[in-house]
């Protein structure tokens, strides 16, 4: 379950569009494709769409029309020509022609009145995650509304890519997270605004036949299932509502933090899925785990995302940044919104040092060692897990 996003220092000093922000434009632009025997090739690509940012050094940050971010270094040396029509997103009918002929006769498309589901999975795959995706827009948005004023839906269909087996999965995986997030059961790209998983329903899984009961059934008893599904929809919300920005510098402590805020499975729901907030118990246990050898230690956590790139330290890392998440929601409420909306305002394409990424924490939770020290005590008498 991961967030993927590719870092471009080359990019750092942008500044606004050189033409008009609605003007349609085309760029093209040389792309290095590395090969099976090590080397590389350069192709030509073009990519029509807007100019979000310029760069001083003719870099270019490109929206197309399928809310994809295209981020193109002055070394690929890029030509933008202006189309003389105004931009705009593709329909949701053409977002759907261009998903099916993207991905071929194995896929079908399942829509709802917020998702687009391209799928080989079945239908009824499809018809369970659109079921489960919903659910989260409804809750997602009714949790916020109060404490983000002028948050406001997604105004085009959010895509969902879901295989039908993991194999299907890990070859689209190295192609589109260039290999990645391999050790990951689902993610969201950032550049393609597309979230990728694939069916891990349970023995039948990838059986095109199945109804969407029947995945269901066999979800409830593959909870991960269930949180694998909500995590990766958390961050593909997060980022298309206004939370935070693509491209921007955003923690990831806070971003892993917040989609395990909503995860925890409830099996006690007939979704598998209802309570937003609830205690999540795997996570629980392993920081009680941690805190029992040492004390949480808040710093390597935020200053850096190292921790979460090393399959080693990962599986701890989640643990304490949703520690941390559940800890500031549920007693720091003012700091916590104001932090969000700091994030919500943070600019494209430039990236904090870790001292600026600590200074800002203290600046609006405390002094880390005060977090800390309340932090523990809050966990401590924190009930749920074994």
């Amino acid at each position: 379950m991961k967030l993927w996003l590719i870092l471009l220092g080359c990019l750092l000093a942008a500044t606004t569009p050189s033409v008009a922000e609605d003007a349609l434009v085309r760029v093209r632009f040389r792309e290095r494709e590395p090969l099976a025997d090590g080397t590389v090739r350069l192709l030509d690509r073009t990519v029509e769409g807007r100019a979000v940012l310029t760069a001083r050094d003719g870099g270019l940050l490109v929206e197309d029309r399928q809310s994809g971010l295209w981020p193109i270094t002055a070394s690929q040396t890029p030509a933008l020509v202006e189309l003389g029509t105004p931009f705009q997103l593709w329909s949701e009918d053409e977002l759907a022609a261009a998903l099916q002929k993207e991905f071929g006769e194995g896929f079908e498309i399942v829509r709802t009145k917020h998702y687009l589901i391209c799928t080989s999975a079945g239908r009824g795959y499809g018809e369970w995650c659109g079921g489960l995706f919903e659910r989260l827009h409804a809750g997602f948005h009714r949790f916020w509304k109060d404490r983000i004023p002028g948050l406001s839906p997604p105004e085009r269909p959010l895509v969902a890519i879901a295989f039908g087996t993991g194999a299907e999965y890990q070859k689209y995986q190295s192609t589109d997270a260039s290999g990645q997030v391999a050790l990951a059961q689902g993610y969201f790209n950032a550049k393609s605004n597309r979230m990728v998983l694939f069916d891990q329903s349970g023995p039948d899984a990838g059986n095109r036949s199945r109804t969407a009961e029947d995945v269901q059934k066999a979800a409830l008893r593959q909870p991960a299932t269930i949180g694998t599904v909500i995590h990766e929809a958390v961050h593909q919300l997060s980022f298309n509502a206004g939370l935070q920005v693509r491209y921007a510098d955003n923690p990831a402590w806070f971003s892993e933090g917040m989609a395990m805020y909503f995860e925890a499975p409830d099996l006690d729901a007939r979704s598998g899925w209802r309570t937003i907030g609830k205690v999540h118990p795997g996570r629980l246990n392993r920081y009680r785990e941690l805190a029992r050898v040492r004390p949480p230690e808040i710093r390597s956590l935020i200053a850096t995302d190292d921790r979460f790139r090393d399959p080693k330290l990962a599986i701890d890392a989640y643990a304490e940044a949703w520690a941390l998440h559940f800890f500031l929601i549920r007693t720091r409420k003012e700091q916590y919104n104001a932090y969000l909306s700091l994030l919500g305002s943070k600019p494209q394409l430039r990236w904090d040092t870790p001292e600026q990424r600590v200074a800002e924490f203290e600046k609006t939770f405390g002094e880390l060692a005060k977090v800390e020290e309340d932090q523990a005590k809050f966990m401590s008498r924190l009930r749920g897990g074994r």
